[in-house]
C-alpha cells in the first residue's frame, strides 16, 4: 500500500513540475532578449525571409479608412504596426512575458480611427471561428491571450481548456487574423521597434 501511495505521489509530483517548468519559460525576441511588456515589436511570420508582417488595415477599397483590424501580408508600401503586450492589473508587476501568461495585445500607435487598439476575438455564432478585431479592452476576457513556443516559432492561443483556439491567418492575399479551432496556428516571432 506505502508502494502505491509513494508512486501515486510521485506521479503528481511530476506532472506538477512539468507543467510549472512551461509556464515560467520566458518569451525571447529574435535578437534572444526576453519579450517585455509595454515595449512595441514588430510581429512577423516566422523569419524576416518571408517579408509578412502584422499590421493595421480596413479590408475594404481604402485600407487606410476606418473600421480597421490586424492582418498579416506582404507590401512594402505599407509598413508593419508595433504590437505591445499588457498584463492585466494582477500581473502588473512583471516587466517580461512569459509563456502561457495572459496578456492584452495592443497595436503600440494611436490611429485616427478612435478604436481601442487591444485586439479582441469576435465569435461567429455559427461556428467555431472568430476574427480579431480592434476594439478590445484590458479587462475584457475576449481581449486576453498567452503566447506559446510548440516549436521554435511562438503562437497566439485564445481561450483556454475546452475553449481555446489558435490565433491562424485566413486564407486571402491579405490574411485577416481570426481565431480557430483544430487549424494549424500563425507561428510568429517579435522584433524590437522603436517608435518615432
Amino acid at each position: 500500500m506505502k508502494t502505491v501511495a509513494i508512486s501515486i505521489l510521485l506521479v503528481a509530483l511530476t506532472t506538477f513540475g512539468v507543467v510549472v517548468a512551461d509556464v515560467n519559460q520566458l518569451v525571447y525576441d529574435a535578437d534572444g532578449e526576453p519579450v517585455k511588456t509595454n515595449v512595441p515589436y514588430f510581429v512577423s511570420f516566422m523569419t524576416l525571409e518571408y517579408g509578412m508582417w502584422i499590421c493595421r488595415m480596413n479590408m475594404g477599397s481604402d485600407p487606410m479608412s476606418c473600421p480597421q483590424q490586424p492582418v498579416m501580408f506582404t507590401n512594402p508600401n505599407i509598413a508593419p504596426t508595433p504590437i505591445m503586450f499588457v498584463l492585466p492589473s494582477s500581473n502588473s508587476s512583471y516587466n517580461v512575458i512569459h509563456e502561457s501568461t495572459e496578456v492584452n495585445i495592443k497595436f503600440a500607435s494611436h490611429d485616427r480611427c478612435r478604436e481601442s487598439g487591444f485586439w479582441r476575438v469576435v465569435q461567429n455564432s455559427t461556428s467555431s471561428q472568430g476574427e480579431v478585431v480592434l476594439t478590445g479592452s484590458k479587462s475584457s476576457k475576449d481581449s486576453t491571450f498567452t503566447i506559446e513556443k510548440p516549436n521554435e516559432y511562438y503562437t497566439f492561443i485564445f481561450g483556454n481548456n475546452d475553449d481555446r483556439t489558435t490565433i491562424s491567418l485566413s486564407n486571402e492575399p491579405i490574411s485577416r487574423l481570426i481565431s480557430k479551432r483544430y487549424s494549424g496556428e500563425m507561428e510568429v516571432y517579435f522584433y524590437r521597434a522603436t517608435l518615432k
